[in-house]
């Protein structure tokens, strides 16, 4: 794979500095283009050791506008990192529209040294490669441009570059993890070889450049981004030609494609007619908190967080389900997140970008009201994203559920339903009662009128997201007692559940 990258090419300083103020006049001009269409850049400068890598990311700083330029160095993962889903400490780092980040190493280097140390077998080191591949791709299909580069060295090079490295007090050394593993050429390569082989990507590929010589690393690395940055401007160009024929052809029939107004929806299964009696409701509730309360402090002790997220209809009682469990759950170890229309800076960034930020540390937890579902629910039917981003959003948030249960994280996903008689009373109960008032808004009225399209869309949420790690639970509401009981035996379960697993391992 790297024989063309180890041939020793090079430029004189004669040919450096003819070819150079062209180039980056180029770069800086496609830099200016990506900013103007709000195009995010994301840049990984990966390499073996003695490489330049941080070279490289100085000279990008230099050679384009530096103040919408950020330089990520993942270094040693902080406690912080460590007690969250390993992708969490590079999405809060993704650059936002318009803005570029580059990511020294990225998310490889870690895989890479823990498979040339032997301390990840092949299967293992796959299966990451495919995470990260399946990271990539979201956040290209939402519009990222990926560039992705290898510094490439031949054997005696990389020798020579390291032994000097090694030799020179003025310089930052190596860990001992790094020392291994840059006197082992054949194992980083070969494992380099194989992460470019699994995540080589029409939308994310790998650029692959020939280090040795300082000068034709610069003007290689140039052109690899400028013609990054061209694929992803060619890419929005397409996407922005691709909506606007699909919204044509949307127009142009009264039923969007697989909406069929006959389908019956799941939510017409469920039995509203449950109930609990009151004299009943308040032993058992108070035995099921006492239960969460102890239970959760037993998770929090062994690293095991929750995340709990609402959705349900308007005036399901979903603020007063959430009630029960934080007077249930240590203060201390809890945050409620209520989810409302996006703000500019979250709109800047890829969508799942504001869940990720919130989900708890180990032995933590976090509640959302509402969730990362607005986008297959309120977006879609308001007519908020186009179809391409909702239908997509399926796939991203199964990856990233995934990505956050294989974490020690109980992930509870409730559903609070009603009928929509029992929700024009609580509304009408709302409007007179005067502390209740607050709770209602026109948006609530109009959402109402759009029952049947918001049960569609809930109704494939379900189907395609409803998955053995983390099932929707399609609570009946119309008597909030029974609601608040069934999601607090929900979560006692799962707690105790969490606890048996880790007893077992």
């Amino acid at each position: 794979m790297f024989e063309s990258a180890a041939l020793g090419r090079k430029y004189s300083d004669k040919e450096f500095e003819q070819k150079a103020p062209a180039l980056r006049l180029r770069l800086f001009n496609a830099q200016r283009q990506c900013l103007q269409r709000r195009i995010p850049i994301l840049i990984i400068v990966a390499g073996l050791e003695g490489s330049g890598r941080g070279a490289i990311v100085n000279l990008l700083s230099e050679w384009m506008d530096s103040k919408h330029v950020r330089n990520h160095i993942f270094w040693l993962a902080t406690d912080e990192e460590l007690t969250r889903p390993r992708p969490w400490r590079f999405w809060r780092c993704l650059p936002p529209a318009g803005e570029i980040g580059v990511f020294y190493d990225g998310w490889y280097s870690d895989d890479l040294r823990r498979l040339c140390c032997k301390k990840l077998d092949d299967a293992e080191f796959s299966k990451c490669m495919h995470q990260w591949c399946a990271l990539e791709s979201g956040l290209a299909d939402a519009g990222m441009g990926i560039i992705k580069l290898w510094l490439h060295l031949d054997k005696k090079t990389h020798a020579a570059n390291v032994s000097k490295r090694l030799n020179n007090k003025g310089l930052l050394h190596f860990s001992p993890y790094d020392k291994k593993t840059a006197a082992d050429y054949e194992g980083m390569v070969d494992a380099a070889s194989r992460a470019i082989t699994l995540t080589d990507r029409d939308n994310a590929p790998w650029s692959i450049i020939d280090a040795a010589d300082a000068n034709f690393r610069t003007l290689s690395v140039a052109h690899a981004v400028i013609a990054g940055m061209e694929r992803a401007i060619a890419a929005r160009d397409a996407r922005d030609a691709r909506l606007k024929q699909l919204a044509a052809q949307e127009a142009e029939t009264s039923t969007p494609p697989g909406e069929d107004e006959t389908l019956i929806s799941t939510l017409d299964a469920i039995d509203l007619s449950v109930s609990q009696q009151p004299d009943h409701y308040k032993k058992e509730l108070k035995a099921l908190q006492d239960s969460i309360r102890t239970l959760s402090y037993r998770t929090y002790q062994r690293g095991i967080s929750s995340t709990l997220i609402f959705e349900g209809w308007d005036a399901a009682g979903k603020g007063g389900s959430i009630r029960r469990i934080t007077s249930a759950v240590d203060a201390r170890i809890t945050r409620v997140i209520p989810i409302s229309a996006p703000t500019d800076e979250e709109l800047a960034h890829p969508y799942l970008w504001r869940f990720w930020r919130h989900i708890p540390r180990s032995g933590f937890v976090t509640i959302y009201d509402r969730s990362w579902y607005g986008r297959v629910l309120v977006e879609r039917v308001e007519k908020l994203t186009p179809r391409e981003d909702w239908s997509r959003a399926y796939a991203e948030i199964n990856q990233f559920e995934h990505q956050l249960t294989s974490h020690n994280n109980i992930l509870l996903k409730f559903w609070l339903h009603i009928s929509p008689e029992e929700q024009l009373r609580r509304f009408h109960e709302r409007e007179n009662t005067p502390w209740k008032q607050y709770k209602i808004t026109p948006d609530d009225w109009r959402n109402r009128e759009k029952w049947p399209d918001y049960a569609r869309a809930a109704d494939e949420m379900f189907l395609r997201t409803s998955t053995v790690r983390a099932p929707w639970h399609i609570i009946p509401a119309e008597n909030k007692k029974y609601a608040r009981l069934a999601v607090l035996r929900a979560y006692e379960a799962a707690l105790k559940a969490a606890l048996n697993r880790k007893d077992k391992e």
